[in-house]
């Protein structure tokens, strides 16, 4: 046996360990009994787990959201508990029954006494807990137990769909890591508003949450070339109350909002600069009132603390708040120079708190929570969802995941209620459905239905792979130039040094490409069971659709890549021209390459609003179709 087998077989029994242990049982505290065929449930529980292994915790984390949102996405309904909650229970394939506690943040899906949705309950858990024939990776499993016993008075938030805008201008920066943990996590509906139309198409029918993310609030800089003017203010006051009447008439009309860094910068109602502070309070509590400055969704004020570390401890002092569930008492965010909050007011309650920063930071407040007219709102000092952002390296991915689908949850779902039990199945109901689901066989025979889709979307990878190589040869250029002249990379006129294109180039093309060939997987299986559903016109009729769909928005993104090629041939030229001249006479040629490079980088961002779309839509019908075709198998 040679040393790569050795350490493959190493590597395998670590992961099985790590994964037993971190779906094992959680501690029984009662001991068990025998059960029969013909015992009574009254639903499923699911709990997410810690373990040592965090690579394994994340992904469990992630597959029961996942789970979770599928159960919405089918009205479902499902209860995110508020309390720790001793249940009897028990384990899929089990015999023996045992209490459990489980820790709040659980999630409890009872059965509904309609056959069908009970139907797909079992079914849903099926493809999750036991067998799927729809995923090519199936080996992680989660543990969903039965319940045994009826539950009463547990307190529980009734959770909604989550349909999430992303809120996206010029000074914006961070959305991708929203991005991808609404992706990992299945957070499926997703759409990003940039200014010029979020005030027309923000609304509670289509949406229930706004994401906000950090960025740098110079607007002048981000915005125009030439130095600021009174028609340049007065159109972006026009476009900023604009912006912020719609934000605030969204969450005060029930929906969410969750901001972070210069996301919950705006959502208060005023700001500390140096000695002077600037503070609309009744903005605050008064959501008829208007406010062009900041959001006023919460009474408090921001400030701009300064600390050195990559990443910021953050104390949990509010461990009944459900942005709070499953973190411990003392949990990470990444530290973007984000504000702290001060003067906090009494519609505003604390979550965590800065500690063991070695400054006066610790104890203030970093995150933070507030309710605005029928909504809600949570904000968060610095970035927690860049430690959930796969491409940044760190060790606390779980954590930031867990950080922003608790507040996905928590500012989508409905009042919190007294949850009683009172539909039964059978636990023989519930084994006929595994076992039938578990029989149901895919054809290895395809049926090209998507060959001309699959073939624009390759196209589609070649052109965004050689626009992501012309770019990384303008950042080339770019760093050459700034050695030449001698200039601080960050502070080269062009806002493509250091940070946008960088970021730009790494991380927001490489995620376009792995969403298109996400989408190719997702477009193969639905060829694969096509012939299963095919006698369904109404499979057959969104089939269609989504063709029509992809098809227009493959044709947008060429459209975009085909002009920011030309944009980049055009920036090339403008920054050889700067190059050759000395710095001294060549500020009319930075104004020139600044208005160049604010359109190209606005340019980049146009292919954000298509391409995650396509993957999330071809993924949601594959998922609808199968688990109505299982669920209607079974009832035959």
């Amino acid at each position: 046996m040679n040393k790569k087998t050795i350490a493959l077989l190493i590597v395998t029994c670590f992961l099985t360990i790590s994964i037993n242990q971190c779906i094992a049982h959680p501690e029984s505290s009662i001991g068990s009994q025998e059960v029969g065929e013909d015992t009574l449930c009254y639903g499923l529980i699911a709990s997410p787990v810690k373990c040592e292994n965090a690579t394994i915790q994340d992904q469990i984390g992630c597959k029961i959201r996942h789970m979770i949102n599928d159960l919405l996405r089918e009205q479902i309904p499902v209860y995110w508990t508020a309390e720790d909650v001793d249940a009897s229970i028990i384990e899929i394939n089990g015999s023996e029954e045992e209490t459990v506690s489980f820790e709040k943040g659980t999630f409890i899906i009872p059965f509904t006494g309609n056959t069908s949705v009970d139907t797909k309950i079992i079914v849903i858990m099926c493809d999750y807990n036991y067998s799927s024939e729809i995923e090519e990776d199936n080996e992680l499993k989660i543990s969903v137990y039965i319940l045994r016993e009826p539950l009463s008075n547990v307190h529980v938030y009734p959770l909604s769909e989550v349909k999430l805008a992303q809120h996206k201008s010029p000074i914006t920066v961070g959305e991708i890591c929203f991005l991808e943990i609404s992706s990992e996590c299945g957070f499926l509906s997703f759409e990003l508003l940039i200014d010029s139309v979020i005030a027309e198409k923000l609304n509670n029918n289509e949406f229930n949450v706004l994401t906000h993310a950090g960025g740098v609030p110079d607007y002048a800089t981000f915005y125009k070339i030439e130095p600021p003017t009174m028609v340049f203010y007065a159109l972006y006051s026009d476009l900023k109350y604009r912006v912020s009447t719609a934000v605030r008439k969204f969450v005060s009309n029930g929906s969410g909002y969750i901001g972070s860094c210069y996301g919950a910068d705006v959502a208060g109602s005023g700001h500390k600069f140096g000695p002077v502070t600037i503070h609309f309070k009744r903005v605050a509590y008064n959501p008829k009132l208007p406010s062009i400055v900041y959001y006023g969704l919460a009474d408090y004020i921001s400030l701009r603390p300064h600390v050195d570390t990559e990443q910021t401890q953050v104390k949990i002092v509010n461990d009944t708040h459900p942005v709070s569930y499953r973190l411990g008492e003392v949990t990470w965010e990444y530290n973007g120079g984000g504000p702290g909050f001060d003067r906090i007011g009494e519609n505003t309650q604390v979550i965590g708190e800065f500690c063991n920063t070695d400054t006066e930071l610790d104890g203030r407040p970093c995150w933070v929570s507030s309710k605005f007219g029928k909504g809600r709102a949570v904000a968060f000092s610095r970035h927690p969802e860049i430690l959930g952002f796969g491409f940044y390296k760190s060790n606390r991915t779980h954590i930031g995941r867990t950080v922003i689908s608790n507040a996905l949850f928590y500012t989508t779902a409905k009042e919190m209620t007294a949850l009683q039990l009172s539909h039964m199945r059978s636990l023989s109901f519930i084994e006929e459905i595994l076992a039938e689901t578990g029989d149901i066989q895919i054809d290895t025979n395809t049926v090209d239905i998507f060959n001309e889709t699959k073939n624009a979307i390759n196209e589609t990878i070649e052109d965004i792979t050689n626009l992501s190589d012309y770019v990384k040869q303008l950042e080339f250029l770019i760093g050459e130039i700034a050695d030449e002249k001698k200039i601080n990379l960050n502070e080269l006129p062009t806002f493509l040094g250091d940070n946008s294109l960088h970021i730009t180039v790494k991380y927001y093309y490489h995620l376009f490409v792995k969403y298109l060939e996400n989408t190719m997987e997702t477009l193969n299986t639905l060829e694969k069971i096509y012939p299963l559903l095919e006698s369904d016109p109404e499979f057959v009729k969104q089939i269609e659709t989504l063709k029509a769909d992809i098809s227009s928005r493959i044709a947008e993104i060429r459209k975009i890549c085909t002009q920011g090629y030309e944009m980049c041939e055009d920036y090339e030229k403008a920054l050889l021209n700067y190059q050759q001249h000395p710095l001294i006479l060549s500020r009319v040629k930075e104004f020139l390459l600044t208005d160049k490079g604010h359109k190209f980088y606005w340019h980049i961002y146009s292919v954000f609003s298509y391409v995650p779309q396509i993957y999330f839509n071809s993924l949601k019908l594959l998922r609808n179709s199968w688990y109505n075709y299982e669920a209607s198998m079974m009832e035959l």
